[in-house]
């Protein structure tokens, strides 16, 4: 009765997260009201699709702009829109996907988690992390719709059909790769929790270095955590699997689009336009949403990397005297290092580790740089006709 209690006040602001979610068309709906959820999930699409193609077709550029300019403008739209219509009628529309995966999470839970107090630190300091990036999400995509706002003058015939074309995305993109960030911070505790259990198997509680339990006991108990272990390592690879294309696609849009306002500041820079304040705000919300859209996804997985590495160091330190034990200990660690030897990858593509942002570092340095020499070529090409 207390540890259901404690899940209660635990998952809280994390059925808060999902109610919202569901209301902005990226969640699974109950089954009760699933017809309806679509519905209503395809008229927030046609707001976005309507707004955002209004905005491609509409938009006029103040000063001469290269095809080139043009197009990584542009792209960040059609980026927008598929990734809403793929959140909201692929990766978020099966329930029964996400009831199966809290199910196995849960179960593992049961297993490594051995008493109430542990549990309601687990869900205390998980509805916590949820609380704070929710807050971070409404808070930020707010400020970003009051600086649209106010760059259109509070101009409604035009600040609406902006914010369904620029906002309303955002919130819907960065609720999914919320939902997906907090599903990885949950396995990260659950990582930590294994962690803590394998060390315990090296010395008993009150630090004495004389073995209060059997080696038979440490080998079942050492087998039971493997177990876990796999089904965590199973749990992981169906998110990857269920969200890596949106994943790639969402960091070749970010890589795009940051590349291209970091253009936009040069130039704002280089004009001098100090009274155009809300420019230049809005631009460094847009950069400050694209890279926190990549390096947040790579850190949570960077996180539970960091997890498996030490769980080896915790399974190469056990003393495994006894024969069986160390046959249990080397299948432990064989089956550890067989996952690590292959880190988890966007498509085969981008490694989801921080180290990658090196790689995006450069990407974005070789895309600003192309654009300032068209830039530059342009304007010495017709300052010399």
């Amino acid at each position: 009765m207390g540890s259901s209690s404690v899940k209660v006040r635990g998952t809280s602001w994390l059925r808060l997260l999902m109610t919202l979610c569901r209301w902005m068309g990226v969640s699974p709906p109950t089954e009760r009201f699933r017809y309806v959820h679509l519905v209503w999930s395809l008229m927030l699409l046609a707001c976005v699709w309507t707004a955002t193609i209004n905005r491609m077709i509409t938009m006029k550029f103040h000063e001469k702009v290269l095809t080139i300019q043009k197009l990584f403008y542009f792209a960040e739209y059609p980026a927008n829109m598929f990734m809403t219509a793929t959140f909201s009628l692929r990766v978020y529309r099966s329930a029964n996907f996400y009831r199966r995966l809290w199910f196995q999470l849960q179960r593992q839970q049961v297993h490594l988690f051995e008493n109430a107090g542990e549990t309601e630190e687990l869900y205390t300091r998980f509805g916590s992390h949820v609380l704070l990036w929710l807050l971070v999400v409404l808070i930020f995509n707010g400020i970003c719709a009051i600086v649209d706002s106010a760059w259109l003058h509070f101009y409604w015939p035009l600040a609406v059909p902006s914010f369904g074309a620029h906002v309303l995305p955002s919130i819907m993109i960065s609720l999914c790769l919320l939902q997906y960030v907090m599903m990885q911070q949950f396995l990260s505790l659950l990582y930590m929790q294994l962690n803590k259990r394998v060390a315990q198997l090296q010395l008993p509680p009150n630090g004495l270095r004389i073995r209060t339990i059997s080696c038979s006991e440490v080998e079942f108990k050492l087998e039971q955590l493997r177990l876990v272990y796999v089904a965590l390592e199973e749990v992981q690879t169906m998110l990857l699997y269920r969200f890596g294309m949106v994943l790639l696609l969402n960091f070749a849009n970010s890589l795009l689009s940051f590349s291209y306002e970091m253009f936009n500041m040069f130039r704002l820079l280089e004009l001098a336009k100090w009274k155009d304040w809300v420019l230049y705000s809005y631009r460094s919300l847009w950069l400050l949403l694209h890279g926190s859209r990549v390096w947040f996804v790579l850190k949570v997985n960077e996180r539970i990397a960091e997890q498996k590495h030490q769980l080896c160091l915790f399974l190469n330190k056990l003393d495994a005297s006894d024969a069986h034990l160390e046959r249990v200990v080397n299948h432990f660690l064989v089956q550890l290092q067989a996952n690590m030897s292959q880190p988890l990858a966007v498509c085969g593509v981008v490694d989801l580790d921080t180290l990658a942002v090196g790689g995006f570092i450069n990407a974005l340095m070789a895309i600003v740089i192309f654009l300032i020499q068209m830039d530059l070529g342009n304007k010495s090409l017709m300052g010399f006709v």
